[in-house]
């Protein structure tokens, strides 16, 4: 925007150039040539001798007459440069200096009672928690600490076994799960490993159950390790050894490939929506079909379950609450003899909503 829209209307600038007027007519034909100017018959020409220019004594600076300045015109500079005559000050009434000093005095006050009062909540949430500090929750507190610690010892002593014998001593249901680890350590020799750090700690709510813990850890290997502790007591705490390895009936592509029927087994598998029938179970009134799948493994196989049945009620429920996206759960299939379809399995039972067994009772025989 231009400057000068905060100035008001534009000032007009009176013209500083000189008109120069000969005082006698006779000049005008220094500047008139011959053909300007007609002449009589008897008017004789007269012409003015100027001196020479060299004798003339002229000042060392000749000023202009555009340089000559106009007094009549006054710039805003001007204005700015133009002492100001100072005005004869009013004194302030008596009441106006009272009424100011009131004021402050007020704030100062507003403000040494606002500080009082930070300082004492200050206090008083320092000393509440030792004041305040019931039995119940100094309990707990202590528990809590001693359960943390637990879970570190577990844990660590968990990783670090050598043998079987020596790890069923941090597991959960050693009495079921012995024979399943022995098993599983022939195929995979134990190789004992060191915790240099806990990542995390975090509870986890499964249901009412709000014992089990989730714990990231990691290794002097460079490797992280998850596992889920189950805490009995601040002193007891156990690690669910099969979701640890993912523990199977039987390797899962050798299930898949092999189809060593008949057999019945209770597998850890992703379970996803399918519309794929054929041979027994290609009646879809009858069956639904689901993509099985398992953990680091490409290997798919699917599983049929009768439509109306508990089974096919909690995986439906199951696939909705996850939005239909897959799911892990423990399911029992059975592998019938004879059967001519060459991906199928009959999905006799869920023997759990997810891979982890909450207790021994929940495993359907």
């Amino acid at each position: 925007m231009d400057f000068s829209a905060f100035l008001g209307l534009p000032m007009q600038k009176k013209d500083d150039s000189t008109i120069i007027r000969p005082s006698d007519d006779g000049l005008e034909a220094e500047f008139l040539s011959s053909d300007d100017q007609p002449m009589g018959e008897n008017e004789e020409i007269v012409r003015l001798e100027g001196r020479d220019r060299s004798k003339l004594k002229f000042r060392t600076h000749e000023p202009k007459l555009e340089e000559r300045p106009n007094q009549d015109d006054v710039t805003m500079e001007d204005e700015w440069n133009t002492p100001v005559v100072a005005k004869a000050s009013v004194p302030l009434h008596k009441g106006f200096w009272i009424l100011i000093a009131v004021i402050l005095l007020a704030g100062v006050s507003w403000l040494a009672y606002e500080f009082s009062q930070l300082k004492r909540q200050e206090k008083v949430e320092v000393v509440r928690p030792i004041q305040n500090f019931t039995k119940s929750e100094e309990q707990s507190e202590i528990e809590l600490r001693q359960t943390i610690a637990t879970i570190h010892e577990t844990v660590r002593k968990f990783y670090a076994s050598s043998s079987v014998s020596e790890m069923l001593q941090y597991v959960r249901h050693p009495d079921q799960v012995g024979e399943s680890m022995k098993k599983h350590y022939m195929d995979h020799p134990l190789s004992p490993s060191e915790v240099i750090d806990f990542k995390d700690i975090t509870p986890l709510t499964i249901g009412l159950n709000g014992g089990f813990w989730i714990v990231l850890t990691k290794m002097n290997t460079g490797l992280e390790g998850k596992l889920v502790v189950e805490v009995y007591s601040p002193t007891d705490v156990r690690v669910d050894w099969e979701t640890f390895v993912c523990a199977q009936p039987m390797n899962w592509d050798q299930f898949v490939k092999s189809r060593p029927a008949p057999y019945r087994g209770d597998f850890r598998v992703y379970v996803a929506l399918d519309s794929f029938y054929n041979y027994e179970f290609e009646d879809s009134d009858k069956y639904q079909s689901f993509k099985l799948t398992a953990l680091n493994s490409e290997e798919v196989i699917h599983g049929y379950v009768v439509r109306g049945s508990e089974a096919f009620r909690v995986i439906e429920l199951s696939l909705k609450q996850n939005g239909n996206k897959k799911v892990p759960m423990l399911l029992r299939l059975n592998l019938q003899e004879g059967l001519q379809s060459k991906s199928g399995v009959l999905i006799e039972d869920v023997v759990a909503p997810r891979w982890l067994i909450i207790n021994s009772r929940e495993v359907k025989k």
